[in-house]
């Protein structure tokens, strides 16, 4: 679980840099099962070899799919070659990487004193502007396991929060926050338009998220950002499209409410995509290899394509459905289901 956080907040730079001192690959396997792939290196040479606008993920105890014979497994290691000559890189890196930047750490105070000291290493030569630690223990007892650690927190320019809770609980709230922050902004991109054109403000239960699980909120994410199929969400803040956030708007306004990552209006399950100025038919055959969800909805409103008269067998809407594929639905531009759904 903790994996599938990281490697979400990731892929969308909600988190700009990430250092481990874990060697296994949990967290590159959850980013392909997201549909994309965490850039991570073991040095300073490795990280500046990566793509630019990659988030990168620092193993700077090495990786047993990279490098296994040269891992960290005890203390002796950390001041004999090649892992002393890794570490002096990696802090050399990260000096630049996190100068002044806010760090969130989780869960790195440990009994383990040798893994203490290979961050204290990374991290001694940074000035942090804040400085959010993540721990079940007590501040008394993290600050005697790692004094050295927490000194540097302490001397960090704008606080130093501990927070107690675990890793998973607080990336989880940390995923959805970002997600919900992410709808937040969809849907007030619609405000001014709705009030336009009804003639009063939307209210304000129509402009918070939904209450929905952290893996549906990525689900709508995606959507929203008009990712196709086995691509992944990677925008930071969304698309600013008037007709997307006031689309969710009338939807909602109509007592639509979310059913996972889905609205349901009227007993019928809604899917809204950002698809824009594409013709409707593209738009469906793109999706239609798609991998089957569990439910399918009954109306996918495809936001910003244009009509057109194709037949519909071009594009399989007449799918049969099967036991690996259900019922294909419906897909409307934003105008045909306004008309059909009376928004």
């Amino acid at each position: 679980m903790k994996a599938t956080m990281r490697a979400d907040l990731l892929l969308v730079q909600g988190i700009e840099t990430a250092v481990t001192t874990n060697v296994d690959v949990l967290v590159e396997t959850a980013g392909q099962f997201l549909y994309g792939q965490i850039g991570t290196g073991l040095d300073q040479a490795q990280m500046a070899a990566l793509p630019p606008r990659t988030s990168p993920l620092l193993k700077i105890h090495g990786c047993r799919q990279k490098d296994h014979d040269h891992m960290v497994w005890a203390p002796g290691q950390i001041n004999a070659p090649p892992v002393a000559a890794r570490i002096a890189s990696s802090a050399q890196w990260l000096s630049s990487r996190l100068l002044d930047r806010d760090l969130l750490i989780v869960g790195y105070w440990t009994d383990w004193d040798y893994l203490n000291q290979v961050l204290q290493t990374a991290l001694d030569q940074i000035r942090p502007s804040k400085i959010i630690v993540v721990d079940l223990a007590d501040s008394a007892t993290f600050q005697a396991k790692a004094p050295g650690l927490y000194a540097i927190g302490d001397a960090a320019q704008n606080g130093f929060w501990h927070v107690q809770a675990s890793g998973d609980a607080f990336l989880a709230a940390l995923r959805t926050a970002f997600s919900k922050a992410f709808l937040r902004q969809v849907i007030s991109s619609g405000t001014q338009e709705y009030q336009d054109l009804t003639g009063h403000a939307a209210t304000a239960t129509m402009t918070e998220p939904p209450e929905v699980d952290n893996d549906s909120l990525w689900r709508m994410r995606r959507d929203l950002e008009g990712c196709t199929p086995n691509q992944p969400a990677t925008m930071r803040t969304p698309p600013m499209e008037c007709t997307v956030g006031l689309t969710l708007l009338q939807l909602r306004a109509s007592g639509a409410y979310a059913d996972g990552h889905y609205w349901l209006l009227n007993q019928r399950r809604i899917r809204t995509l950002r698809t824009p100025n594409q013709p409707l038919h593209r738009v469906e055959a793109s999706y239609a290899r798609e991998t089957a969800p569990a439910v399918s909805p009954d109306i996918t409103i495809a936001i910003g394509a244009e009509a057109d008269s194709l037949p519909s067998n071009i594009v399989r809407a007449g799918t049969t459905p099967t036991i690996t594929r259900g019922a294909a639905g419906r897909w409307l531009t934003r105008q045909q289901a306004i008309q059909e759904l009376g928004l």
